[in-house]
């Protein structure tokens, strides 16, 4: 039986159609909106590209893109505490495990593509997890308090925030260390600022709060980080801290406030967020219009049985593609989509989720860590570390065997 013959004879190479090339500007517009571990292979097309896409100004243009509400493509949590995880938004299919360059599951937070992480000793580190490059922060040892004041050292408090300071183009770290008497009593506190554009540490001159004992200052809003502390006989407020600055404000709080609540604050869409908590009801505000007390609106109110009535804690953590829910993290335990129209819950199945974990939300970009963190390149990842050690191994095996051979060729030479 002989083969088919097509019927229709394939077009000679002068007769195929060229695809008409797209212009620059559009080739632009489409690659900004893609992941970023998408435009990390791209870098490979062309030199054209590879240029493009370590130019300054396009990191900056991808990084608006995505920070859009609906550039979902590259939006994504990454957890922590029993190890660092990733779970895409737009899926919500699973949990995939994540290498830090160094042992780490502590999650300060996140801005921006690059995450502030704890190592060993509370060793800090950024790291961008789509790049993989890293940078550790320099040793800072604190100088207060002042020498002849009793101090429990073994019980030294500290926590990190960390943020963007858009007038300086600097991202900024926060370190808080409190210091207490062997009985507990609160001596005083230390803050010290890291600035990546120049490296280094200074300390903040009168600091005058204890830690609190909930998420630290790992809120970032505006250029500032939040807390909430006890001032004034335990009188609730929100407080911020400047990063450029170094100044402390408060934040007014919305009307119609119960009494003897919790409260607590958190960060979502770029807005800032209270947590009110009264018994086994936990209503959520967001401020709209950041330091604008009446642009505070109540996002939603939630109580059992839509909740676990075991629940304490809940954090708001991204809207929906559509902008009809919010996901809700339960206890640190479980993930719940809230339906704002319907004011209804559903549980979220996420495959490989650890059973204990912070959350936080990631935009994922192409940001280095050098200092400023504009330009290309800066900073060494894992996969580079990896290649170093290699090399190094492979060149003293070498210069091992080399010897080896010298030797024996010497010793030839003497029997002959």
């Amino acid at each position: 039986m002989s083969p088919s013959v097509c019927s229709t004879p394939l077009p000679l190479p002068s007769q195929v159609p060229r695809m008409p090339n797209l212009p620059w500007e559009l080739i632009l517009d489409i690659l900004s909106r893609l992941p970023a571990t998408s435009l990390l292979r791209f870098r490979c097309v062309s030199k054209p590209w590879r240029s493009l896409i370590d130019s300054p100004d396009f990191v900056q243009m991808h990084l608006r893109q995505s920070q859009k509400a609906a550039g979902t493509t590259n939006r994504s949590l990454i957890l922590g505490f029993l190890g660092i995880y990733s779970i895409d938004l737009d899926s919500l299919d699973c949990a995939r495990p994540l290498r830090p360059p160094f042992s780490s599951s502590d999650v300060s937070n996140s801005c921006n593509g690059l995450v502030l992480l704890l190592g060993q000793n509370q060793t800090p580190f950024l790291w961008n997890p789509c790049t993989r490059k890293y940078k550790t922060l320099p040793d800072s040892p604190h100088e207060y308090p002042p020498p002849g004041i009793p101090v429990d050292y073994n019980a030294l408090y500290k926590r990190y925030g960390f943020g963007y300071v858009a007038q300086d183009d600097d991202y900024k770290v926060l370190r808080v260390v409190e210091f207490r008497s062997p009985d507990s009593t609160w001596i005083g506190s230390e803050a010290k600022i890291y600035s990546l554009k120049t490296n280094s540490w200074r300390r903040v001159d009168h600091y005058p709060f204890p830690l609190p004992r909930i998420r630290g200052w790992g809120v970032h809003v505006n250029g500032a980080v939040h807390t909430v502390l006890s001032l004034d006989n335990y009188y609730q407020e929100i407080v911020a801290f400047d990063l450029r600055t170094e100044k402390h404000y408060t934040i007014p709080k919305p009307d119609l406030l119960l009494e003897n609540v919790e409260l607590s604050v958190d960060e979502m869409a770029g807005c800032l967020c209270l947590l009110v908590r009264k018994k086994r009801r936990i209503n959520i505000w967001i401020m709209k219009e950041y330091h604008v007390k009446s642009s505070w609106t109540k996002l939603l109110s939630i109580a059992p049985p839509l909740i676990d009535e075991h629940c304490s804690l809940i954090s708001p953590l991204a809207y929906s593609r559509r902008g009809d829910e919010v996901l809700l993290n339960c206890d640190d335990e479980k993930l719940v989509w809230y339906d704002l129209t319907r004011k209804t819950t559903r549980d979220v199945d996420v495959q490989g989720l650890p059973f204990r974990f912070y959350a936080e939300f990631f935009v994922g970009s192409l940001l280095p860590l050098e200092n400023g963190c504009r330009g290309g390149g800066g900073g060494e990842d894992e996969i580079g570390i990896t290649r170093r050690a290699t090399r190094q191994k492979n060149t003293k095996m070498n210069d091992t065997r080399k010897k080896r051979d010298d030797f024996l060729s010497k010793g030839f030479k003497l029997v002959l």
